[in-house]
């Protein structure tokens, strides 16, 4: 269980210190975008901790349910900064992770 938690931590501190000298966006906290990110990101969280339940316990598997969800949304970020040129946008990743968490929270609670 501690190397789950481990892994979880080291991959958002990962995310928040490695990409702090990124182009940033400055694009509003609400948007059409958002509720794509937060949804996309809910169902990645509520799968990946759904699959992970038949092998590991709830805890375990919220973690990699979550931690599923916050990787696809940072790679969706790294792919719009280096890919598409554009920027790194923490709010579209903060709309990630809170679906992340009520997804991978969803599915702990239904197992």
């Amino acid at each position: 269980m501690n190397r789950f938690r481990f892994i979880a931590l080291a991959a958002v501190l990962a995310a928040f210190c490695g990409c702090a000298g990124f182009r940033t966006c400055a694009d509003p906290w609400w948007g059409r975008d958002k509720a794509q990110h937060f949804v996309l990101s809910m169902a990645i969280g509520a799968g990946g901790a759904a699959l992970a339940s038949e092998h590991l316990d709830p805890g375990e598997a919220f973690a990699v349910g979550w931690s599923a969800a916050a990787v696809a949304g940072a790679g969706k970020e790294w792919s719009d900064l280096v890919r598409k040129n554009t920027c790194w946008s923490w709010r579209d990743y903060f709309w990630d992770c809170l679906g992340a968490s009520i997804g991978a929270s969803l599915a702990w609670t239904l197992n």
